[in-house]
């Protein structure tokens, strides 16, 4: 990461810093509120409103931690812990032998206390933390590991900050003790949804690989790499195919001994992160499976922020899933599926409605039997296909082979799915030549879930040491086998397809994959689901197709072949379909339309209202015992609602109480909630088209500041409330697009583009344009010509970003709501992230993001004031 100073002259509003009034949390660069220098957050701010993991039972694996420490004493249970090196569940702490700080400073990532005025904050602060103590120097240590994780079976989640050090040690098919410890967690724990078992990748960097452990790598526990603060993956961290997510694992400021906190680095403290998550993701939602927990962390996990690139290992892939953003998910063997963002795992565990445990869990086996031969500098390079014939969703894949090779340091061994994902398997390691006995060592790949396990898989084994001789001075030459390919996952109700998106949709995209992943159509049939949960903006969602549907900012192409929605954060707008519809809204203040059938709607947190195009008189139902409200519109068809605070009707406005009230006991005489429109006026009025008028004298009323005195325009177009698709014609056209999600093109002429409310998207097109968002997160485009990109600080949580910036334009970006007075001292930076640039603006040691900059030679932008064109209004 690189930062550069471009100016010292403004002044910036300091945010709300710290969520908790712990002494220490500003040292913790994973949270919103941290001082440190760092652009990643867990995102756990917003799900600390309604959880902090209270009920749930977190399990650490570990040297005996002190849990009389001011930040773990009240989380600790002393009625569920045990020692299992000194073999006693009556567990004391010695002042004078204190034991390995280890323990102490992974319990505190996961629960130290909040808002105690002291020391550092868990992610799952109100969770419940059990020790079950080992001795990593005793000769009983694995003994004592694997009777700690046949316990785990009475625990919600269980951390393992620990690994064998050498190579293939813990094979499991020379020790098959080992698999069996974890059968019992995931088999029986939590009443058969199975306990989380969370692990370390690992700390060996280029000496290895986290995907030669079959801890790390087995289909029942979840390998978590380490990231830095920079979003660099970190030197240490063991990379694998089998690493499902990566959380912070460098500085990690956390509890250790003597009623102290310190920082720590290695994969050790970023497993703790992962297993707290999933303690916030089991208060959500109690009934989740240990599958779907893993399933969850992938789909939630962000690549924005990270790295492209890393040494030794793999680039990012995308693999071929077709349900996440659109398309498939991204998947590097350094960081899994990306960095832990808390909010949206928890979103998606708000309304995940699957439930995948050991007793459903599917797999199918294909093994090849084959002589063929690797000859270092004839024979380098080997393939074998496998093919899969049965129709499953995969989940993970397990890889085995009977290779006699001698330099096994020296060989690259990828793995090709049917839709073309490739993975390395085993590493070429630099300076080593052999890392041990890989025969019939099972290795496996996470980066294939969401995609299908029919078709031909591919093995490649190549040798990358050409000149391997034996001890006789032949060349070197070793013969596979056999190999075997075991792929596990769902093969029950595979048309029923839940399709997620993020706000990556709106961030991480562009151009022609953008394109692509802007079309939702169900092919397969079933009863499919579109989740936006996760989503913080507000999105329009409209089941039938007839209407736009907006995620993240962005227009999504959708006929009328989903059946079901979850909403975000935002306040959204859901239409149904004709089909029977599950619609919840999540929080903010929603609007749901009522379309008939057999529907379950859910408005969730926030003031609610349900638009019904009926009258009172013509409604049947009451109020059921479970307090939901029953409607029935039409014979044979009943609506469950809940959680809606207003219904607009054509013959009135009511409360949820008037109603209930009126269906129950017959026809009342509603109080209306905003008045009451006439009973013929319809309840959801077609769209508005744009208006072209001539301009007025106060005719712009959103128009930014510092307009420079630009003549009048040839054309007003207004959008109304909703979701506008406004486009101008060749002069100078004046676009406001009011309340919703609109898309605003400018074409040819000097523009001005006024997004207002909503997650808007900006094209100037040709000339010298304005683009102004206005409230929420919009996407600008300016297009040729020398644009002005207008940001206000007074919307500055809602980042906006530009996506073809080009100073050699004469492009530049007005900061409004900041006066020139209060510009003194300070400082603008621009902050390379990946392929984006973040504008950002500090004072007096706060930071805030106040634009993305994306899309052409953004990286060769220069960090001048005067270049960068900023102004300040």
């Amino acid at each position: 990461m690189e930062k550069t100073v471009i100016a010292s002259s403004a002044t910036l509003v300091s945010p709300d810093a710290f969520y908790t009034t712990d002494k220490y949390e500003k040292k913790q660069w994973y949270l919103d509120g941290s001082t440190q220098d760092s652009l990643l957050s867990i995102d756990v701010f917003p799900v600390w409103a309604d959880y902090t993991g209270k009920g749930v039972k977190v399990g650490v694996i570990d040297s005996q931690f002190d849990f009389r420490h001011t930040d773990l004493e009240g989380a600790y249970d002393t009625s569920l812990d045990y020692n299992f090196a000194l073999g006693t569940g009556n567990v004391t702490i010695d002042p004078a032998k204190l034991p390995h700080l280890h323990g102490t400073a992974v319990a505190g990532i996961i629960s130290a206390e909040g808002n105690n005025q002291v020391g550092t904050v868990g992610i799952a602060s109100g969770a419940t933390l059990v020790g079950y103590g080992i001795d990593y120097n005793k000769s009983t240590a694995v003994s004592d590991i694997l009777a700690a994780l046949d316990r785990s079976a009475e625990l919600d989640v269980v951390n393992n900050s620990w690994s064998f050090s050498s190579n293939f040690a813990d094979d499991f098919a020379r020790n098959p003790e080992y698999g069996a410890a974890l059968l019992n967690p995931v088999m029986n724990g939590r009443d058969g949804l199975g306990t989380s078992l969370v692990f370390a990748a690992g700390n060996v960097g280029t000496g290895g690989s986290s995907n030669y452990h079959n801890f790390q790598n087995s289909p029942y526990t979840i390998a978590v790499g380490a990231v830095d603060p920079s979003g660099a993956a970190s030197s240490f961290t063991s990379v694998g195919a089998n690493v499902l997510i990566s959380a912070a694992g460098r500085d990690v400021f956390t509890t250790t001994l003597n009623e102290r906190w310190d920082h720590f680095n290695g994969t050790s403290f970023a497993a703790p992160a992962v297993s707290a998550a999933i303690a916030l993701m089991l208060e959500a939602n109690p009934e989740l499976g240990y599958r779907d927990v893993q399933e969850i962390l992938a789909y939630s996990a962000r690549r924005e922020g990270l790295s492209d690139t890393v040494t030794f290992n793999d680039d990012w892939t995308t693999n071929g899933a077709t349900n996440f953003n659109g398309g498939g998910l991204h998947f590097s063997d350094a960081y899994g599926y990306g960095f832990l963002n808390v909010h949206d795992a928890v979103r998606l565990a708000e309304t995940w409605t699957d439930q995948q445990t050991y007793a459903n869990l599917a797999s199918v086996s294909r093994t090849v039997t084959t002589n063929k031969t690797l000859v270092a500098g004839k024979t380098d390079m080997i393939a074998v296909d496998l093919v899969i014939d049965k129709a499953m969703s995969v989940e993970h894949v397990q890889l085995s082979m009977d290779l006699r090779w001698t330099e096994t340091g020296n060989l690259d061994v990828y793995l090709v799915s049917p839709e073309g994902t490739k993975v390395r398997l085993m590493y070429d390691l630099p300076g080593t030549d052999r890392v041990g006995n890989v025969r019939d060592f099972t290795f496996s790949s996470v980066a294939s879930m969401g995609e299908m396990a029919k078709g031909t898989w591919t093995l490649e084994i190549h040798n990358r040491n050409p000149d391997a001789v034996l001890k006789s001075g032949d060349p070197m030459s070793g013969t596979l086998k056999d190999v075997t390919l075991t792929v596990l996952g769902n093969t029950t109700d595979l048309d029923d397809d839940t399709y997620v998106y993020t706000d990556e949709l709106g961030l991480l995209y562009d151009s022609a994959d953008l394109a692509e992943r802007s079309v939702l159509r169900d092919t397969d049939g079933g009863t499919d689901t579109l989740n936006a949960a996760a989503i913080i903006s507000g999105s329009t969602v409209d089941l039938s197709g007839k209407s736009a549907t907006v995620l993240a900012g962005v227009r999504i192409a959708m006929d009328a072949s989903i059946e079901n929605a979850f909403t975000g954060d935002g306040n959204d707008t859901v239409r149904g379909s004709n089909a029977a519809n599950v619609i919840g809204t999540g929080r903010g203040n929603d609007t749901i339309y009522f379309s008939f059938g057999n529907d379950v709607l859910d408005g969730g947190a926030g003031q609610d209202t349900l638009v019904i195009d009926a009258t009172l008189g013509s409604l049947t139902g009451g109020l059921a015992a479970d307090g939901t409200l029953h409607i029935s519109a039409r014979a044979g068809e009943v609506t469950s609602v809940a959680n809606v605070e207003t219904f607009l009707l054509t013959s009135g406005n009511y409360t949820f109480a008037q109603l209930s009230a009126a269906l129950g006991d017959g026809p009342i005489e509603a109080a209306p909630v905003d008045g009451t429109p006439d009973a013929s006026a319809p309840a959801e009025p077609a769209p508005e088209e744009p208006v072209a008028k001539e301009p007025a004298a106060d005719e712009p009323a959103a128009t930014p500041p510092a307009d420079e005195g630009r003549a009048d325009y040839a054309t007003y177009l207004t959008g109304t409330s909703g979701d506008d698709d406004i486009e101008g014609a060749d002069e100078a056209d004046h676009i406001s697009g009011g309340a919703g999600n609109d898309r605003l093109e400018g074409n040819a002429g000097a523009d001005m583009l006024l997004g207002d409310a909503g997650s808007d998207v900006l094209k100037g097109g040709d000339g010298n344009d304005w683009l102004y968002g206005g409230e929420g997160s919009d996407r600008l485009y300016g297009g040729d010509g020398a644009d002005t990109f207008v940001l206000d600080f007074d919307d500055i949580d809602t980042i906006d970003t530009i996506f073809d910036f080009d100073t050699a334009e004469g492009d530049r970006i007005l900061l409004t709501g900041v006066g020139a007075d209060d510009m003194n001292g300070a400082e603008f930076t621009l902050t390379e992230a990946g392929t984006t640039m973040i504008l950002q603006m500090t004072l007096n040691g706060s930071t805030h993001d106040v634009v993305r900059l994306r899309g052409y030679g953004e990286l060769d932008l220069s960090m001048a004031e005067t270049d960068l064109g900023l102004l300040c209004a």
